[in-house]
């Protein structure tokens, strides 16, 4: 039985910032986390598992209100 690696990504946009969720690819299990905003340096985290890289977006997305 053939296997495929899971897909999984997520990018949420509002007023020129976008924060980003994606497999760092291959086998390695590891997801990395983008924080770009128009006129500032991208800021890149890596997480070991998808639990993590999901409370640090929600955690940044929540950031911007405050």
């Amino acid at each position: 039985m053939a296997k495929r690696a899971f897909t999984f990504g997520v990018r949420l946009r509002d007023k020129g910032r976008t924060v980003r969720v994606r497999d760092q690819g291959g086998a390695s299990g590891r997801y990395v986390v983008e924080d770009e905003q128009k006129g500032r340096k991208t800021h890149r985290r890596v997480h070991t598992s998808l639990q993590s890289a999901l409370a640090d977006t929600a955690s940044t997305w929540r950031g911007r209100l405050h």
